[in-house]
């Protein structure tokens, strides 16, 4: 029975001894009926991915809200990778001033029809596929729907999507998100909401918004606003506007049953 003891309690020193070495010498313990992820480059990216979804409940957000931060003037960190730019097509009719010209992560809309604006009715601005745009004038003041995109926004998008569409760990970063989807889809996806897109393998929902006037009477509003955060043009905060457009915000009143 003693030598028996004995041997047992080697063989527990022993395992601890090569438990402690393993964790200070970078080798993985893997419970059994598991595989050990790759510990080159990419099984350290992907532990790294784990690692952030675990701890802040949203890598992707926390990934889009970098890039935003770096349209917005803030360095990357060192080592980090470029995002790949969206080009811009040829046939895009840009606004002339250079204050309007997006940044290097345009919004869909933007890199394939141009963000030159036609005023049409309502004083709303449209690009030359009829989409809804912005318009910022010469000393920075944007258009009024602009403004009151960012205003409705607050109000109504901003407790998921985070500040200025900077996404956070309860939905994706909007002005990341705009870089893939065009007005339409923007629109679909508002008015019937989706399920697990951001995130598959969470319980990631997107309410429907399509019965919702104090949404859906400004939708147009809240696009706009987020096309320009995600070209470039308008930065955090509140936009200022270039005055007030008393049709448009009758218009609204009117749709909300005032």
């Amino acid at each position: 029975m003693t030598t028996k003891m004995i041997a047992l309690a080697g063989a527990l020193v022993l395992s601890v001894s090569g438990l402690a070495f393993a964790q200070t010498s970078g080798t993985t313990i893997v419970p059994q009926g598991q595989t050990a992820p790759d510990q080159g480059s990419g099984g350290a990216a992907a532990a790294a991915a784990t690692s952030g979804q675990a701890a802040g409940g949203n890598g992707a957000a926390a990934a889009g809200g970098g890039k935003s931060a770096a349209a917005d003037g803030a360095s990357a960190p060192a080592g980090t990778k470029e995002a790949p730019t969206t080009p811009v097509s040829d046939d895009a009719k840009m606004a002339d001033a250079d204050h309007m010209k997006p940044d290097a992560h345009p919004s869909k809309d933007t890199a394939t029809e141009g963000n030159e604006p036609t005023e049409g009715d309502l004083g709303k601005y449209a690009d030359p596929s009829g989409n809804p745009t912005y318009k910022i004038e010469a000393d920075g003041k944007a258009d009024w729907y602009t403004w009151r995109g960012y205003k409705k926004y607050m109000a109504n998008c901003m407790q998921c999507h985070g500040p200025d569409g900077l996404g956070s760990s309860f939905a994706p970063n909007l002005t990341s998100q705009l870089q893939d989807l065009s007005y339409y889809d923007f629109a679909g996806i508002v008015v019937s909401g989706q399920k697990n897109k951001w995130n598959p393998s969470g319980n990631s929902v997107m309410p429907a918004w399509g019965e919702d006037p104090n949404v859906m009477c400004s939708m147009d509003a809240i696009y706009i606003y987020l096309r320009a955060r995600a070209d470039g043009v308008v930065g955090r905060g509140e936009p200022k506007r270039a005055g007030n457009n008393k049709p448009a915000q009758e218009e609204e009143y009117s749709c909300l049953g005032f």
